[in-house]
Formats: C-alpha cells, sequence, structure tokens
C-alpha cells in the first residue's frame, strides 16, 4: 500500500467523467464494493476522487460500515480521552505458568501483568485503554503495510482504518526452538511460507514476539497448526501464552487428549484453535511463549503454522 501524499495539482483535473458528479454519498456506497488498492488507483485518476478518498470523512463511513460500533467508538474517539490517574498499590503476583523459568523475560514480564493487569487491580486503579494522538502516530506499525514517511500527512481516520485491517500475525518460524529436534521447513499450505515441525523432544520450550507494537484493545489469539493422528503425541499439559507489555496475559492449556479430538477432525490439515482474548492498555510489545516440560515423555510431530491477533468488540 502506498502512501502517496503527492500535491494534487499534480493531477489533472481536466478530465470530464459523469461519474464525478454523483451524490457524494452514492459515491461513498459505490467504493464500498472496493478494496484498498483499487481505491488508491481511483485517487490516482483525477483530483476530484484524490481529494474524494484522501480525507478523514471517507474513512470514517468505511470504518462505520466494516466494524462494530464499539471498535469504532474505542478507535476513534474513547482511546484518545486521557484518563485520570489513579496511584494504587499492588501486591506481586505469580504468573500463574505451570512450566516457568526465572531467568526469562517472559516470566518475568508475565509477573509485571499478573500484577498490574489483572481484573481487581484494574478496577482499582480504574485503568482504561489510552494513548494519545501524537503517540499513536510515533508508535503506530503494521505487518502487511509500509509505515508512511510522515503520518501528520495521511487523514487520521485513514491510519486508524488500517491498522485496523492489518493482519496482526507472528510467523512460528520467526521464534526461537532452542536446541531442540523442532525445525523449520517448507509447507505449500502455510499462511508464511515456512513452518516449525516440532519431531520428538521432551523439553518443549519456543518463544518469540511480535514483530510491530500493538495498539490498545481487545484481542483474541489464534494458533494455526497441525499433526497427524497416529504420529502426533502430546503428553502432559502444553501451555500457550501471550503476555502483552502494558496489559493482561493469556494462558491457554492443552493436554494430549485435547490434540487428539482437534486431529480426529483435522488428521493432516491445518486447523486453528481459538485460544481466548488478551487486553491491552497501552501500545505493548508482546512476547509468545510454547511450553511443556513437566514430564519425561516425548512430544512428537506437531506443526506450528502462525499465531494471529483479531479486534473483537
Amino acid at each position: 500500500m502506498s502512501w502517496s501524499t503527492k500535491s494534487q495539482d499534480n493531477l489533472s483535473s481536466k478530465i470530464s467523467c459523469w461519474f464525478v458528479h454523483l451524490p457524494y454519498e452514492l459515491l461513498q456506497t459505490i467504493t464500498d464494493f472496493l478494496n484498498v488498492k483499487d481505491l488508491q488507483a481511483l485517487s490516482k485518476t483525477c483530483q476530484t476522487f484524490y481529494i474524494f478518498i484522501n480525507n478523514d470523512k471517507f474513512w470514517l463511513y468505511r470504518l462505520r460500515h466494516q466494524f462494530s460500533r464499539s471498535i469504532v467508538q474505542l478507535y476513534t474517539t474513547d482511546l484518545f480521552k486521557k484518563p485520570e490517574y489513579i496511584s494504587t498499590y499492588n501486591e506481586i503476583q505469580a504468573s500463574g505458568f505451570a512450566h516457568s523459568r526465572t531467568d526469562h523475560i517472559l516470566d518475568n514480564l508475565a509477573i509485571t501483568s499478573a500484577t498490574h493487569y489483572n481484573d481487581e487491580a484494574v478496577e482499582r486503579r480504574q485503568t482504561k485503554m489510552y494513548i494519545s494522538k501524537e503517540m499513536f502516530l510515533m508508535d503506530l506499525e503494521f505487518f502487511q503495510y509500509n509505515k508512511p514517511n510522515d503520518s501528520t500527512t495521511v487523514p487520521f481516520m485513514k491510519l486508524i482504518y488500517f491498522y485496523l485491517i492489518d493482519r496482526k500475525r507472528c510467523s512460528a518460524i520467526d521464534m526461537d526452538t532452542g536446541d531442540q529436534d523442532a525445525f523449520k521447513t517448507f509447507d505449500a499450505d502455510s499462511l508464511t511460507g515456512q513452518i516449525i515441525n516440532v519431531r520428538e523432544v521432551v523439553r518443549l520450550d519456543i518463544t518469540g514476539r511480535f514483530q510491530c507494537k500493538i495498539m490498545p484493545g481487545k484481542y483474541e489469539v489464534s494458533w494455526r497448526m497441525k499433526g497427524n493422528l497416529n504420529s502426533t503425541k502430546m503428553p502432559g499439559e502444553t501451555e500457550f501464552i501471550l503476555v502483552p507489555q502494558h496489559g493482561k496475559l493469556m494462558i491457554y492449556r492443552m493436554m494430549d487428549e485435547d490434540f487428539q479430538s482437534l486431529l480426529l477432525q483435522y488428521d493432516n490439515s491445518w486447523f486453528l484453535v481459538k485460544m481466548g482474548y488478551i487486553l491491552i492498555y497501552e501500545p505493548s510489545t508482546i512476547l509468545i511463549g510454547i511450553r511443556n516440560w513437566n514430564n519425561r515423555f516425548w512430544k512428537k510431530f506437531l506443526q506450528l503454522d502462525c499465531i494471529e491477533l483479531t479486534i473483537v468488540p
């Protein structure tokens, strides 16, 4: 996606076409059927369409017609209202991990999350999701799109729109598998091109992080994986962990019978496991973990593609 901000004077204003004389509301309805690449091409055809598309009113309309009312309210208004700061003391809480490492950044950040972003602490401090517009422009990053050279020249609602449609995905191959018998390999059906193939390990310990900061909001967490009904074995409790820098962590636990139940449905096919939600209150780096090492049995033949965050009301 190009964030062209060239002067509209460089666009032809001499093109005569009945289409540009349609009522604004009708033009807006027609452009609902265009994707962002088509809109970019349309904005380059003439000065009229350049002005029509490159303004907040146009993108606010798309936001309201493609997202729920609560999401639009949060990302166009509520998110930028500065909260009253309430100083409180929070007793240090444990991470809640069944598999823990005192020397790891994931565990340390999880203790901070559990201490300051548990439900009781959030209610006592009246914590709300917040970022100033200035910091939003500074911290905004995209996974699928290039960030504009100067965000201040782009309609603010356009930036909001692209943040919401941007696919927030982290590939398993970008994660650290340590010295385990888990290797990266090509898979034609992978959403990211390559996957992690866990062959045979006793200590399953995979860690990573999303490459871009994630803005405040509520996100559903999904892992894409694959296995074989006759070969995949995941004895004990496998923890899928997500820890935001400024938010409530998520721990999702699966036993071997959970994997086997899914494999009965999706044997040798990719499937998506929806694991719950995380709440982020300020722009955050997000750490990822997959752990299973409290038993001496082999974990075998699990393939991991990617983890994805989806904004939800």
